[in-house]
């Protein structure tokens, strides 16, 4: 009896589809019209009127985008990939506004704050300088070496506890796990003003300290906290539970093994969680107005007298309406973010180095 089998139809032996297939020529450019040309009329109107950006944000960015990504969702796409073509394009305009707005961002404080920036600028402090005076004298010195020193207090503070607390809940897995995660969830959410009003009351208040950048610094660590316990409670998650339980059979305790296995394994993970936790606070003005208070000298001292910060110092000239002092604020404001994505080369310096080794 000869049974007689079906042929099998092309369809069914479709070559796969890799995720490290070259993309298709025609895809690639469509997604490239789609980022490029809103981002250049945008760029384009902007130079050309007096507009404000927020108007051509509004008025030609978005419709721009909106109908470059129309017609190239129609363009050269079949009905079976509909469905593919609008996520595709919905992430694609999403892209768009983010990179279009993090570009206005960065354009405004780099055109606006590099025409005040020089040595003298960057190292000198106000201690004579009044809103009025000229872009020559006075700088940011003494507040970037107050930040400098209000962050570092708060690391101090805020990263051996938030690895503690990461620890705690994943590896020690104690009666009060539970709790202590609520707590530091809690805690996400608690305004950066609020934090300062505590230290203000428990503090300076009650005369157990002045203004100065231990009590700022402890009023970010509040801040801190929960982002570096967090973030490290989820790297340590991805450590092996192979590699704990290998090393707990061999005779390791748990001490021993969280120090020489989970930690040096999620060190990349952890450094990580201190970039953010710096990130999260490092342009808080509210805190740093309760705490350190300002002044217009350099002080060196993080646990006597008042300090001067780059957020308060643009808080402060901004607010007296002078032209030369709102240039100061822009060239602050561009010290600032040049600070921080130095702080971030460091980092990833770091952390390729610790891949290596």
């Amino acid at each position: 009896m000869t049974i007689l089998q079906e042929k099998p139809s092309e369809e069914t032996f479709k070559e796969p589809q890799y995720p490290w297939k070259k993309a298709n020529p025609s895809t690639s450019l469509a997604n490239s019209i789609i980022v490029i040309l809103p981002i250049s009329v945008f760029a384009l109107s902007f130079f050309l009127t007096d507009l404000p950006g927020a108007l051509l944000f509004i008025v030609i960015f978005l419709p721009v985008q909106i109908l470059v990504a129309i017609f190239a969702t129609i363009w050269g796409i079949s009905k079976k990939r509909v469905g593919d073509a609008v996520l595709s394009v919905l992430s694609l305009i999403a892209f768009s506004l983010v990179i279009a707005l993090m570009g206005s961002v960065l354009f405004s404080v780099f055109s606006r704050g590099l025409p005040a920036i020089s040595l003298s600028f960057i190292t000198q402090n106000n201690t004579y300088i009044s809103p009025t005076t000229e872009l020559d004298y006075g700088g940011v010195g003494h507040a970037l070496l107050g930040t400098l020193m209000v962050v570092a207090i708060g690391m101090i503070i805020s990263v051996p506890l938030g690895i503690a607390s990461a620890i705690y809940i994943t590896d020690m897995k104690g009666r009060l796990a539970g709790f202590v995660r609520f707590m530091v969830q809690a805690m996400s959410g608690v305004p950066s003003i609020v934090a300062g009003l505590f230290i203000l009351a428990a503090f300076i208040l009650t005369d157990v300290s002045g203004f100065s950048a231990l009590t700022g610094g402890l009023a970010y660590s509040i801040l801190m906290l929960p982002t570096v316990a967090r973030t490290a409670e989820e790297v340590l998650k991805l450590v092996p539970k192979d590699l704990r339980d290998a090393a707990i059979a061999l005779g390791s305790s748990r001490a021993r093994v969280i120090m020489k296995i989970v930690l040096p394994t999620a060190r990349t993970g952890i450094l990580t969680a201190v970039i953010l936790g710096i990130a999260r606070v490092i342009g808080e003005t509210a805190p740093l107005l309760l705490t350190t208070s300002n002044t217009n000298g350099t002080n060196l001292n993080p646990f006597v007298d008042a300090v001067s910060t780059i957020p308060v110092y643009i808080f402060q000239f901004l607010g007296s309406g002078y032209p030369t002092a709102i240039n100061r604020s822009w060239g602050a404001a561009f010290v600032l973010m040049t600070t921080v994505a130095i702080l971030f080369a460091i980092a990833r310096i770091v952390e390729r180095s610790t891949k290596k080794g």
